[in-house]
């Protein structure tokens, strides 16, 4: 089945919202077996929201609409789905005595334009909002099938789940389930060349999605079942887990600090840091795991030269301008020594924005599993020069963890 997605709100088209309901929709929609052709953002304009419409109408089997349920002006995505559909609006008696009672239990005075919110399309259906006043809309006929839902993201949500997914699900007669692995140490075209066969398939399919510094692979299956559709999965993800080795860190909401922190507490091995163009980075995600007090030792920024030296005791000669693979070697040694640790991380580098070789990174680690230290080239902006060069340093420990050379 053909899906589509319709925003509407000009807060949308202006930036000044991020239209996270989309992603969340084209998600599930997916896993119900309807795949999204097109996604459609349109501001309350009346005119416009009606031509969007009525494309929509002609090309796609599933079309969710979210935003302008609301009681005000410019709330229009039911007046208009009404001049689309060529039918009148009227009032919904249940969904009146609904909003009432939601207005009395909260002893606030219920106004006349709070009564647009009990409207709905001739033909159509209220769908009940348990967690706000306005209820959705639920249209079907000719072959199509049409929500309309709240715009705030826990009203969309609630309404969605409990009362438009499983009719979309039953229609579409197909069961989507998906995995992602999560890959580091290895870019998109590495992992493209290593899985083409795989990704060649219709059935279940394998996508890349290029992260920060990552590569997604998302691997989906549809079947006429959930538990046949996941039969399908497992074989392929056996499968991609055995080419990409070590780069394979997770799966599903996995993170880079998570596998290294349960990796380094199964080990029974310690950590620490000493960064300078990361900034603590590093440290901030590897505590952010729960349990990090078990296997990180401390963290210690030395920014400026002078800091690297006395704070360390590096000399000169190893610190020279501050950035080259040697220091980021040193500052990896000296984590172990200052704290203790079995494994120490170090970070040095030019972040910008301005001066000579901005992006140029060296990170090293050093431990009781020997030593390394890699250059990086991050072109990007300060911040994500930063972030880039800690995801690395991660993947670093992470690789010297499975003895990779």
């Amino acid at each position: 089945m053909r899906g589509e997605i319709l925003s509407v709100g000009t807060e949308l088209l202006l930036g000044q919202i991020v239209n996270t309901n989309a992603r969340e929709l084209a998600l599930r929609l997916a896993e119900a077996g309807v795949f999204v052709y097109y996604q459609v953002t349109v501001g309350d304009n009346r005119q416009r929201l009606l031509a969007a419409y009525r494309e929509a109408l002609g090309r796609s089997d599933v079309i969710v609409v979210t935003g302008g349920l609301g009681p005000t002006y410019d709330d229009l995505t039911k007046e208009t789905l009404a001049e689309a559909l060529g039918v009148p609006l009227v009032v919904d008696e249940r969904a009146m005595q609904d909003l009432r009672a939601w207005f009395a239990s909260r002893n606030l005075q219920m106004t006349a334009i709070q009564e647009k919110q009990a409207q709905c399309p001739a033909g159509a259906q209220l769908l009940r909002n348990p967690v706000g006043t306005a209820p959705g809309v639920l249209w079907q006929g000719d072959g199509k099938l049409i929500a309309l839902l709240p715009g705030p993201p826990h009203e969309m949500r609630a309404i969605f789940e409990d009362s438009v997914f499983p009719r979309i699900r039953a229609l579409s007669g197909e069961h989507l389930q998906s995995r992602v692995l999560h890959v580091t140490g290895i870019g998109e075209a590495a992992v493209q060349e290593r899985c083409a066969d795989l990704m060649a398939g219709e059935n279940p399919t394998v996508a890349p999605y290029a992260k920060l510094a990552e590569v997604e692979l998302r691997i989906t299956a549809r079947a006429e079942d959930d538990g046949t559709a996941r039969d399908m999965l497992a074989p392929v993800v056996s499968e991609v887990r055995r080419r990409l080795g070590w780069h394979v860190y997770g799966e599903g909401e996995a993170r880079l600090e998570d596998a290294t922190g349960e990796e380094l507490a199964r080990q029974g091995l310690t950590v620490a840091t000493v960064e300078s163009v990361t900034g603590g980075l590093v440290a901030a995600r590897l505590i952010a795991h729960p349990g990090a007090s078990g296997y990180v030792q401390g963290g210690l920024v030395a920014y400026r030269l002078e800091q690297k030296r006395n704070l360390i005791g590096l000399s000169d000669v190893a610190v020279g301008d501050g950035v080259s693979a040697e220091l980021a070697q040193e500052l990896a040694r000296a984590a172990t020594r200052q704290f203790a640790a079995d494994v120490g991380i170090g970070t040095c580098g030019f972040a910008g924005p301005t001066g000579r070789q901005v992006g140029l990174v060296y990170l090293a680690v050093a431990g009781t599993k020997g030593e390394r230290a890699r250059e990086f080239r991050l072109g990007a902006t300060r911040d994500e020069i930063r972030q880039r060069a800690a995801q690395w340093a991660l993947t670093l420990l992470w690789q010297q963890l499975h003895e990779e050379a």
